[in-house]
């Protein structure tokens, strides 16, 4: 299965960021004077900070809670359009009731397998969780390489310092391996200016930046 973990296992896999907007889970709570909803859009700034966002591009965000972090991309564009996924129906629902914009803010559900796009149609995509939460990071970073043009960019959140530890399971591969076995290539990892350092047990985000690999290679 592609299907990421449950919102409580991810912060067991070390996101430590207690998103009560988080991915599949079964108590939804949007409030804007929430701490830990506050630290989510300051996470998600500093991924879009990290992101070359051109005029017309068409941007994909993986598992992108409630869509703000979507609609944010969009007003910067200007252009273009933006598409969020999530495994949640009830986030999918919520982001299209709060944000969604026929034909150039959309949002989709998918299973955890594939994708429900075609090959070769966004110019970046970023996954909105760590690659660790994936249950099949492999698969995952498969699929951003195939829905990805060959000159667009992957973006990867990460976070620094993670407490607890990642599970043994995932200690195996290292994100620059997992990404030898995709479509992939690691280009570098960037904590950004406006990086907001730890606080208590929640490690500090970083965003690797990834490229199509050219056929053959």
């Amino acid at each position: 299965m592609l299907r990421p973990r449950h919102s409580a296992q991810l912060l067991d896999a070390g996101m430590r960021i207690a998103i009560s907007i988080g991915m599949s889970s079964e108590h939804l709570t949007v409030d804007p004077t929430n701490e830990t909803l506050g630290w989510r859009r300051t996470v998600d700034l500093l991924v879009l900070d990290q992101v070359r966002i051109e005029a017309w591009d068409r941007i994909l965000f993986v598992e992108c809670g409630d869509g703000w972090i979507v609609e944010e991309a969009w007003r910067r564009m200007g252009k273009g359009s933006v598409c969020g996924l999530s495994t949640s129906q009830r986030l999918v629902d919520l982001a299209v009731r709060l944000r969604g914009v026929p034909g150039r803010v959309e949002f989709k559900t998918w299973g955890g397998e594939r994708f429900p796009l075609p090959d070769r149609s966004f110019d970046r995509v970023i996954s909105c969780v760590p690659w660790h939460g994936y249950l099949e990071p492999v698969a995952v970073l498969r699929e951003m390489a195939r829905v990805l043009r060959p000159d667009g960019n992957a973006y990867l959140l990460e976070f620094d310092g993670s407490t607890p530890p990642i599970p043994e399971a995932v200690q195996v591969a290292h994100l620059g391996q997992l990404l030898a076995n995709t479509g992939l290539g690691e280009v570098r990892w960037d904590h950004g200016e406006t990086a907001p350092s730890g606080e208590g047990d929640r490690a500090t985000p970083v965003v690797g930046h990834a490229r199509p690999r050219p056929a053959g290679t």
